[in-house]
């Protein structure tokens, strides 16, 4: 049999062995507790909508009405003639044209550090108008769409499928660099516009768009 001392020995080391069990099914626990708070913290609300939109959230999708929250990890959809705007909180806006999708990948906001950093998914139409640019010393915006990534620098501009292409990108105000792996284009002066014509192509030449145009793309996210 065991000598009392290796008996000793013994329960010490199941004593030991519970309570790092226990520590980590505490920590594993806390972390579930925590997971679902972290990513469901409210990062904006829907400021405008016209027609249907949904959000879906851990596998859970339920309609979107006025002053609804969105959150980290949440993809919103509008329906056919749908619009929906959402305002975050560093009141950037978001526009969003029919049948479109908008994934929050990424989203932080730091006034007391000036910083922000957003990456979004958007497939669609829309519109996207910086906030308060002014006041983040270093801001680091991309959005990213089936055929090429839009890197933002305080800005207001479309970008969209029009006119049999792709997509295009508009620029109203600021600066913005779309690229993909064929190639990248900067617009940086107001009403300057790019292409790409099919998914693997590059953006084609900075042109200043016709009001013709310009009109056709704002029709795809202007609100009755």
């Amino acid at each position: 049999g065991l000598t009392l001392r290796e008996l000793s020995m013994s329960v010490k080391m199941r004593c030991r062995i519970l309570r790092q069990l226990m520590i980590i099914a505490a920590m594993f626990f806390a972390g579930l507790a925590a997971g679902p708070a972290l990513a469901q913290e409210a990062i904006g609300t829907v400021s405008r909508i016209q027609g249907d939109a949904s959000g879906t959230r851990g596998g859970a999708t339920q309609a979107l009405g006025l002053n609804a929250s969105v959150s980290v990890n949440e993809s919103v959809s509008t329906g056919a003639a749908g619009r929906l705007e959402i305002t975050f909180k560093d009141n950037t806006r978001v526009t969003l044209g029919e049948n479109a999708r908008l994934t929050l990948d990424r989203y932080i906001f730091n006034p007391a550090t000036k910083r922000r950093m957003v990456r979004l998914k958007v497939v669609g139409a829309f519109r996207f108008i910086s906030g308060k640019v002014a006041n983040v010393a270093r801001s680091d915006v991309k959005i990213t769409t089936p055929v090429a990534n839009v890197g933002v620098r305080g800005t207001d501009f479309w970008a969209g499928p029009i006119d049999d292409q792709a997509l295009g990108v508009f620029l109203m105000e600021g600066a913005v660099q779309v690229s993909n792996a064929a190639g990248t284009q900067t617009l940086d002066r107001p009403g300057q516009g790019t292409n790409i014509g099919a998914p693997g192509r590059a953006p084609g030449l900075v042109t200043l768009w016709p009001q013709a145009k310009i009109d056709r793309a704002m029709a795809t996210v202007a609100f009755r």
